[in-house]
């Protein structure tokens, strides 16, 4: 069935664009099917604008998800499934704010936990770099563009959505902070950066107006490539992995470093110098202490089995 309000085509067709260029076609199509059905039931429900949208809308929609048969095979949509839905409408609300639709964003429900069955913690595994390993991986990067990647997924802990959409304007080189609206929760926070970092940071962000000026290039991503295009997601991984493979260490590329894993690595390395659980609860974004008191228990399952 085909949207019939032209306001809504448009949105839906401005955010698959976005995605596509943020993550790829297949993704693109994933997300993009996910909003268009959450637009069809708001047409379906009268609401013909995004900025009428309220709680009690969404909490139906929510009804709706967890009574819904599946698309293929026989029952109900899983619970897994469900909070990938009210993640891609976290990440729709964002890019309205972004391109200025939305002054702020519309209430989604909160993310149910799934229980998991049995004991199993390697289930739960991370890998998390060593400071050393951070060193090596940061001095095998061949560019100020790769530098800036390592300086904010390690130093900033952003997760990889976070630097796909972190605009220009969002590095604050006078306050050194970033200004970040978390796509898990929508709220917007300020992440330090430190002056070693910043000097990095400052240096790419002259090359990107030089690559920018070389191809007559308009873009506000922070993260461009070599002709001025915005880097995905996918090219934020396979940067990576280069720079790893570049390191030549062995337990290192066996451990499959992925940027979230920096994310968990600055986390677990500030917990070990000392910082309390609220100040690394800020600095990641988690809502709730609990999430963040997560590395302090897996440092505690290390340590009892290299003792």
């Amino acid at each position: 069935m085909k949207l019939k309000t032209t306001y809504y085509q448009e949105l839906l067709k401005g955010f698959d664009t976005h995605v596509v260029a943020t993550k790829s076609i297949r993704s693109g199509n994933y997300y993009t099917g996910q909003v268009y059905e959450f637009l069809g039931f708001l047409e379906n429900n009268r609401i013909l604008d995004v900025r009428r949208i309220e709680r009690k809308h969404t909490n139906k929609y929510y009804d709706l998800l967890c009574t819904r048969q599946k698309h293929r095979g026989k029952g109900f949509l899983s619970q897994g499934s469900i909070n990938g839905v009210l993640s891609t409408l976290r990440m729709f609300s964002i890019w309205l704010q972004k391109t200025n639709v939305l002054s702020s964003s519309f209430d989604i429900p909160a993310n149910s936990k799934i229980e998991k069955q049995g004991n199993n913690l390697f289930a739960l595994k991370r890998e998390i770099c060593t400071t050393d390993q951070i060193k090596l991986i940061y001095n095998a990067c061949n560019s100020n563009c790769e530098r800036s990647i390592i300086a904010i997924a390690y130093g900033s802990g952003l997760r990889r959505l976070g630097l796909v959409q972190l605009e220009e304007s969002d590095v604050n080189f006078v306050a050194g902070n970033l200004v970040v609206i978390e796509s898990k929760n929508n709220k917007t926070r300020h992440v330090p950066i430190s002056d070693f970092f910043l000097n990095v940071l400052k240096e790419y962000s002259l090359e990107r107006l030089r690559i920018l000026s070389k191809h007559k290039r308009k873009s506000k991503a922070f993260f461009i490539d070599t002709v001025g295009q915005p880097i995905t997601g996918e090219m934020l991984n396979t940067t990576l992995k280069r720079i790893i493979s570049r390191t030549k260490d062995q337990a290192l590329i066996k451990k499959q470093i992925t940027l979230h894993c920096l994310r968990h690595s600055i986390a677990t390395h500030l917990i070990d110098d000392g910082q309390t659980f609220e100040y690394v609860q800020s600095f990641l974004g988690h809502s709730q202490v609990d999430t963040t008191t997560i590395y302090a228990r897996k440092r505690k399952i290390k340590n009892y089995y290299t003792i």
